[in-house]
Parts: C-alpha cells; sequence; structure tokens
C-alpha cells in the first residue's frame, strides 16, 4: 500500500465526526464491548430496520458478536465520554469488568442496553464480511430505546465534542421589517455585546432582535442560511456574497500572571514567549489563526491546555500555567478567583486579530443591519479610544 495515501487517509478520516458508540453483546461466547465511530444505518425499508458496524477482527467483541448471533449499538450521550473510554481500553484497571463499571439492562436480544445512551438498537447479527482489517456486520434491529438523553457525544480530530445547535429553529411569528438577526464571535459577547444591545434597544425599542455566539465558520454558514444577517468576528472573509467591513484594527496581546518575569515588559514579540507553555482557546477559527500566526514568524507553538472556555484560559494563566494570545487588549484582566493577570502587546502583526463586520451585499442588506453595524463600528471606535 502507498504509506502516503493511507496516511493521508487517516489523517482525513481523523476530520470526519461521527457519533460515539458503543457495541454490545451478550451470550454463550460471554459478555463483550467494544466503542466504535462507524455506525451507520442500511436501510429503514427491509423486512426489519438494519444498520451496520464495523470492528477490527482481532476485537474479542467482534469474535463474540459472531458467535452470539446478536448486538446492540448504543450511541452515547454527550456526557459518557467516561463509557467511550471504558469499552475502548482507556481505562486499564477496569477492563476485568467492565458492565460493572456502569448502568445497564439486556435488551430482547439478550445484548446489554447502556442507560442513558440517546438511542439503543438491539439487533440480530445477519451478515458479518471480512474487508481489510475490519469485519462489517449487519444486523436487524429488534429493540429500539430512546432516551431522554438528546445531545450525542462526537468524536472529531481526535477528541471528544458535543452536539451543539448553532441556531435553534424559531418558530415563533415575526415582522420582518421589525426582525433583526445577528451574530457574534463566542468571546465578543461577555464583554462586548450586552452594552451594545441595550444602546441598540433604547433606540429602536419595537425591533425585535435575536442574538447567536459561534466560532466565526458557523458565523458565516448561519449566515448563508438566511439564519442571521450580519456578523460581528475576527479575522478576514474572502467570498463574494458578503461584505466585509473592519471595525476595529488588530491588536494582540499576550496574557500573563502578574508575576510572570515578562509581565513587567512594555511589549514583547512572539518570539519571546514561543518556547513557553501556551494556553490555547479551543475553536476551529482560533487554532488556524495562532497556527497561522506561529508559521509567519517561522516558530512552532507549545500547546500545554487548551478549553473552549476564556474564563478558564483566563484562569489557567491567572495561576501561572502559560500563557495565551488575544487579538484584543481585553477589558476583564481578572481571573475567575480574582487573582490579576497581565495583558503585554504584541509587537508582531496579527491580522487574523481584525474586529470585522460582515453582512449580505448592499443591495441584499437591510436597513435595520446597516443600522446594526454602524452602531457596532461607533462602539468599537469607543473602546479602542
Amino acid at each position: 500500500m502507498d504509506t502516503d495515501l493511507r496516511a493521508h487517509f487517516l489523517e482525513g478520516m481523523s476530520r470526519v465526526a461521527s457519533a460515539v458508540t458503543v457495541v454490545t453483546t451478550d451470550g454463550d461466547a460471554g459478555r463483550f464491548g467494544v466503542t466504535v465511530s462507524s455506525m451507520t444505518s442500511v436501510s429503514a425499508d427491509t423486512t426489519r430496520p438494519s444498520l451496520l458496524v464495523s470492528i477490527h477482527h482481532l476485537s474479542p467483541a467482534g469474535e463474540a458478536i459472531r458467535k452470539n448471533k446478536r448486538f446492540c449499538a448504543n450511541v452515547l450521550s454527550g456526557n459518557q465520554s467516561f463509557v467511550s473510554d471504558l469499552f475502548s481500553g482507556r481505562l486499564k484497571h477496569l477492563n476485568d469488568d467492565r458492565f460493572s463499571a456502569i448502568p445497564w439492562h439486556a435488551g430482547t436480544t439478550g445484548a446489554p442496553i447502556i442507560d442513558d445512551a440517546i438511542v439503543s438498537l438491539d439487533c440480530e447479527l445477519k451478515t458479518a464480511l471480512l474487508w481489510g482489517t475490519h469485519f462489517i456486520l449487519i444486523g436487524e434491529v429488534e429493540q429500539i430505546e430512546l432516551s431522554r438523553q438528546r445531545s450525542p457525544l462526537v468524536y472529531a480530530n481526535r477528541g471528544y465534542r458535543r452536539a451543539v445547535p448553532i441556531a435553534p429553529d424559531d418558530h415563533q411569528s415575526h415582522s420582518p421589517e421589525n426582525q433583526l438577526r445577528v451574530g457574534f464571535f463566542i468571546t465578543l459577547g461577555p464583554e462586548f455585546v450586552p452594552s451594545l444591545v441595550a444602546d441598540f434597544a433604547s433606540q429602536s425599542p419595537a425591533v425585535d432582535l435575536s442574538l447567536l455566539e459561534a466560532d466565526h465558520d458557523d458565523l458565516l454558514e448561519q449566515m448563508r442560511a438566511g439564519k442571521i444577517e450580519a456578523a460581528i468576528t475576527f479575522g478576514m472573509v474572502d467570498e463574494p456574497e458578503f461584505d466585509t467591513e473592519v471595525i476595529c484594527p488588530p491588536a494582540p496581546h499576550v496574557l500573563l500572571n502578574a508575576d510572570h518575569p515578562l509581565a513587567a515588559k512594555s511589549s514583547l514579540r512572539l518570539a519571546d514567549v514561543a518556547d513557553l507553555p501556551m494556553i490555547l482557546l479551543d475553536y476551529p477559527s482560533v487554532r488556524s489563526a495562532v497556527a497561522a500566526f506561529f508559521e509567519r514568524n517561522q516558530l512552532k507553538p507549545q500547546i500545554r491546555l487548551q478549553s473552549p472556555s476564556l474564563a478558564m484560559v483566563r484562569g489557567l494563566v491567572a495561576q501561572g500555567l502559560g500563557y495565551s494570545i488575544v487579538p484584543q487588549d481585553p477589558q476583564n484582566k481578572i481571573g475567575p478567583d480574582g487573582t490579576e493577570i497581565r495583558a503585554v502587546p504584541l509587537d508582531d502583526d496579527f491580522p487574523e486579530g481584525a474586529v470585522i463586520a460582515v453582512a449580505k451585499r448592499d443591495d441584499c442588506r437591510s436597513r435595520l443591519a446597516m443600522d446594526f453595524i454602524s452602531k457596532c463600528r461607533k462602539s468599537f471606535r469607543q473602546t479602542s479610544q
């Protein structure tokens, strides 16, 4: 096999998001379970609905399923990463009796149904096909259990994720001429949005204003879908369907614990901190921006910790566990526990840190959207001064 092609395939597949499923079985061959990310429906229109799972040919669970002729596909909920780790073999100290560590009950076939999985599909095995290193197992569903849990555990980019609605469906009636839906990059919300919205609402009290917080690419996707009219985010957008305006130039800062030796500096270069442990705000657009920033300077970040919570990032910095980079001078320079944080300006160019307003082209933009962007422009101008 072409080793480069295999490596690219593995990297490519690691980026494909999938639900996390624990496939269980019980019978004469024993009780087993294994975590998989390859489970999908086959058909809903056969005698009974069917699905398939893919399991490595050396897996004891796979061998037991083929002998027991039954299995249950338990699609895990967002708070069941422990269950996934348990049946993937990561928790070695529990390998002897994994089922004793979780609540479960037997399904129609006798295969274990894991409590609180978002859905469990109890199946009779119909076909087992060996392809390469994996068995493709097709089963017909005999029983389906749905729990109150609705959000699945997702695996992508070699880590767990949660499925979170980007823009929930809104079935309320609205008057389009008095309706405005706008989005903000998720870290802009707490420091910038409340006062802006209050100001806008005081001048336009009849406007039905709806807000969305999301990552950069998610905001653009919601604009394409017509869910929002405008977005305030970071970076650059080069797409003909949108107009982009820089409303605040980049002003990158390094966040440091107040006692850090570099905290007293009037300014820093990226090279001054590149070898120190970094705490990363874990969003795709932030990862891309940070990677580009370091590559332009021929440096490599030493990422020690990461979190999707800006408050958590500030808290970790405040405790002296590393530094972080923010695109603008933050208003809040206190950690969650009250510990002081220093924000030291970076002298390197960081175009990804510009705050931008993105909207539909002028000929497709509503008056309310134009008014709101104008308000954002003035607000950021006042803040930067």
